[in-house]
């Protein structure tokens, strides 16, 4: 029998809030370590670029923030809100997005972005609804609770579609190519 159990995304695994290196300091940027923000690209499965990179520098100046690929990162500020992404490789976001350094012992990474997705669109909808700029710090954000089946379950769905995701893929690049 397949039981889904209420799960607070802090039991996910390590929540982490992003933080900003001083800009003024031309050291902390330009090296190969990206730094994410609601304004890249976030409508990819995975990020592999971002109009910012930081420099070792830079990254030390936030410590703590420096994330591993495969940690699952969400928008949490103004109209971008509910906006997800995995990381692909070594990332630094900016104070606008939390992720969820996933705790693949209990929980599929894909899983945890799919869900996110689900959340994402459930915070989106509250920020359109706000008068004031909609902020989701990492205490509301760490209280919110998905639906998770066992990890075996997990990996079943996430097989499901992560395939319907590759065929989208796929017809998104057939699109373009007939476009251009």
């Amino acid at each position: 029998m397949n039981i889904w159990q209420s799960v607070k995304v802090a039991e996910l695994g390590r929540i982490v809030t992003g933080k900003t290196p001083k800009t003024a300091i031309t050291e902390n940027y330009g090296g190969d370590i990206l730094f994410l923000t609601p304004s890249d690209d976030m409508s990819v499965k995975y990020v592999s670029n971002t109009a910012k990179t930081l420099t070792e520098r830079g990254v030390s100046e936030v410590k703590n923030a420096l994330l591993p690929p495969d940690t699952v990162c969400v928008s949490c500020i103004g109209s971008d809100l509910g906006k997800v992404v995995i990381t692909s490789k070594n990332t630094v976001t900016n104070q606008q997005i939390n992720s969820i350094i996933v705790d693949k012992k209990r929980f599929d990474v894909s899983f945890v972005y799919y869900a996110m997705l689900i959340l994402g669109k459930e915070l989106n909808f509250i920020s359109k609804t706000s008068t004031a700029v909609p902020i989701v710090n990492k205490s509301s954000f760490s209280a919110y609770k998905i639906l998770c089946p066992s990890l075996e379950q997990q990996k079943k769905i996430v097989t499901i579609l992560s395939a319907l995701d590759s065929k989208i893929e796929c017809n998104k690049q057939i699109n373009d190519n007939l476009a251009a």
